[in-house]
């Protein structure tokens, strides 16, 4: 029997597989892209919080570093003067 029709099917099947993937994860990344802009189009409540709370994580952050690597001869006359 002829291979001929076997092989001209089966690259018709992966072909057609292939582009239905392709057309699956395309909606997919378009429907994706749609949120991700209307997220940032519009901040809620929550996102407000939480970028207030990594301001105030931040300049906790620096005053921590400032004082980890500061002088320890200056920061001992710091708290002194504090006395």
């Amino acid at each position: 029997m002829d291979p001929t029709p076997y092989f001209i099917m089966g690259s018709l099947f992966g072909i057609t597989a292939t582009l239905a993937i392709q057309w699956f994860a395309n909606r997919k990344a378009t429907k994706a892209v749609r949120i991700a802009q209307s997220a940032l189009a519009a901040p809620t409540a929550e996102t407000l919080l939480q970028q207030r709370e990594r301001a105030e994580m931040a300049r906790r952050l620096a005053a921590l570093e400032e004082i980890v690597t500061d002088q320890p001869k200056r920061l001992a006359f710091e708290i002194d003067s504090l006395r």
